[in-house]
């Protein structure tokens, strides 16, 4: 169900990867033991979780395959909260600020963690958004799903837990209902292990119009904005105020390879 191969790119750039959203249910077993503190304060563990179905997103605020299925997301837990479903929406790469203000003009029902977010994305495999691991009530993995694949395989993935409506039911029999033919996609995040060895302190530089420079520590370039973190602080800017002929030059001069996006569906992350 792959629709395109990971590209490694050098100086730890990676370009993101597109792939149908796919139920698994390998890996199973009892969940990683973990902690983690809510947005809202709450404390949650594999032993307050106990005797529920959890169900962990690993999302980022700049992913488009998952801001496409929040609304499917929360929709499912607001439906299956009586049955003991608990969702835990786990940003894995982003600050506190940065979520905040994403949820003020796009708010969620489910618990959202940050803080533990890199080190649950660690414990639990996740290497893409979104990704997503479903622990049953004996807190052993149920499941885990790769990508986008909106609500009807989210449920599919949900019933590997004993989670199901009437339509679920109905549904089961039909198995192209699972993955319908817009099924979303992944943007997956390479180990950092895997990645080419970027040479320490080295970062790119962006070239502004007005002939100003940046320099970004860690950045995101899709087709239309570079997000970028320089100095400690995260900018986001338009690629019309970028000279994208002069960064290459100056950064090919210092032997970093940059890559641009060539289409909507293709964004590049440094780290």
């Amino acid at each position: 169900m792959k629709r395109a191969s990971i590209r490694k790119i050098l100086h730890g750039l990676l370009t993101l990867t597109v792939l149908c959203g796919s139920v698994r249910a390998d890996n199973r077993g009892p969940a990683p033991q973990f902690t983690a503190r809510t947005l809202d304060g709450e404390t949650v563990s594999n032993e307050s979780l106990s005797g529920k179905v959890t169900l962990v997103q690993f999302w980022v605020t700049w992913c488009q395959y998952c801001r496409r299925d929040q609304s499917a997301v929360d929709n499912l837990e607001r439906r299956f909260a009586n049955k003991g479903l608990v969702v835990l929406a786990v940003d894995a790469d982003e600050s506190e600020a940065t979520v905040r203000k994403y949820l003020r003009g796009n708010p969620r029902s489910a618990r959202v963690v940050v803080h533990d977010g890199a080190t649950l994305a660690e414990q639990f495999g996740a290497h893409g958004y979104p990704y997503y691991v479903l622990i049953d009530r004996n807190g052993d993995i149920a499941g885990r799903q790769k990508g986008s694949g909106g609500e009807a395989s989210l449920r599919q993935l949900l019933r590997r837990a004993g989670l199901s409506s009437r339509s679920d039911m109905l549904d089961a029999g039909n198995p192209t209902s699972d993955f319908p033919a817009s099924a979303g996609k992944l943007i997956e995040v390479p180990r950092a292990r895997s990645a080419p060895t970027a040479k320490p302190g080295r970062k790119t530089i962006f070239v502004l119009a007005n002939g100003d420079r940046l320099e970004a520590d860690r950045y995101t370039l899709d087709a239309t904005s570079l997000h970028a973190v320089a100095d400690g602080q995260q900018r986001t800017i338009a690629l019309s105020e970028l000279d994208m002929k002069a960064t290459v030059a100056v950064n090919r001069e210092r032997g970093v390879d940059l890559k641009i996006p060539k289409s909507r569906n293709e964004v590049v992350v440094a780290f």
